[in-house]
């Protein structure tokens, strides 16, 4: 147990530094503001769009940043508990692929179709010389981090939009577009010479870590593992017509999740058996697709809720409004007002003029 508490403090000594260490200032502060300019744009557009500003782009950035804290936390102990070591994991590559990738389409800006490139690459090649269980555990350990702030966070603040349905009427929805700056803390393998090492040490057990190190580990020395402080953004991107954002969200979180599983549990195998590391590499990039698809084919087969065939149907309440105030949420219909018939957004005009 005093093992597990001087791991804790030596945890929250690594996430302290981050808070006063310059660089990681100036890092966070980046990330901070990207993820401003982010809600700033939608922020823009809705009162574009509604002449309404609905959303303090500043206090979401602060809310995803409480959020992402947590979802730091969550992936910082995924990290330990499974020994996942971001130097094995070959995260320089990563973010390469990723940046290649999305130069191709924006889309792909994702680290599962990154480290399903990078894996690929490897295995053909044999360069760069990573641990590609390791990379697949890493990119399972971000998704499954993204898909429990999906599910708490992935729907607030959705933007009413309004669809061409595929019959070719015009349908309500909502554009779900979230952002989380997300400190963490992750493990980095260093090899030292054994003879005059001195350093803060913790035992870890003899089972740790599920994911060996691929370092060399010349005679005379020893690899130890360094916790690294490391700060990333995820983000989450999705349109919704046939349910409210909330139940669009979860279910969509709830697929990610078990993406993730899977995903995970492939890399553990693989870790035992190089030979099948084949499979999370594949994985990786066509799992991410088949959770996007679902999504999709749902959105094309299932009927739009948003969309009145006797009345206005209210896709968004508008805060501290006297439409709020009267207890109008959204999916309520408006059929009449004052028994006055409403049969149109027009209709519905006419009468608050």
């Amino acid at each position: 147990m005093d093992h597990i508490w001087e791991l804790v403090k030596i945890t929250f000594q690594a996430f302290t530094f981050m808070v006063t260490d310059l660089r990681y200032i100036v890092v966070m502060a980046l990330v901070f503001a990207l993820v401003y300019r982010q809600y700033a744009k939608i922020r823009q557009y809705e009162q574009g769009f509604f002449g309404l500003k609905r959303m303090d782009p500043l206090m979401e950035t602060v809310t995803s940043l409480v959020y992402g804290i947590g979802g730091g936390i969550v992936a910082t102990i995924l990290f330990i508990l499974l020994g996942v070591s971001i130097s094995d994991a070959g995260v320089t590559y990563l973010w390469l692929a990723a940046i290649f990738l999305m130069l191709i389409n924006q889309r792909f800006l994702c680290f599962a179709y990154a480290g399903g490139l990078i894996g690929l690459v490897a295995l053909l090649t044999g360069y760069p010389e990573i641990h590609l269980a390791t990379l697949m555990a890493l990119v399972a350990i971000l998704h499954l981090v993204e898909a429990l702030l999906i599910f708490v966070n992935g729907y607030h603040n959705a933007t009413p939009m309004f669809f061409k349905h595929c019959s070719g009427k015009v349908v309500g929805g909502f554009a779900l577009r979230k952002f989380w700056p997300m400190p963490a803390v992750a493990l980095v393998g260093v090899v030292m010479v054994t003879s005059g090492a001195d350093f803060q040490s913790v035992p870890m057990p003899e089972w740790w870590p599920i994911f060996q190190s691929g370092l060399d580990v010349p005679e005379s020395h020893m690899l130890i593992h360094v916790l690294f402080p490391l700060v990333v953004a995820l983000g989450y991107g999705d349109f919704v017509q046939t349910e409210l954002p909330k139940t669009k969200a979860r279910r969509s979180a709830g697929l990610l999740f078990l993406y993730s599983l899977v995903l995970l549990g492939l890399a553990v195998v693989a870790n035992q058996h190089p030979v099948l590391s084949v499979f999370p590499v594949i994985f990786a990039p066509l799992g991410h697709e088949l959770v996007i698809y679902l999504g999709q084919r749902r959105e094309k087969v299932k009927t739009p809720v948003f969309h009145g065939e006797d009345g206005v149907m209210v896709l968004a309440v508008y805060p501290n409004s006297p439409a709020e105030q009267m207890g109008l949420e959204a999916g309520d219909v408006i059929r009449s007002i004052n028994g006055i018939e409403i049969a149109d957004l027009a209709a519905l005009a006419n009468q608050m003029l």
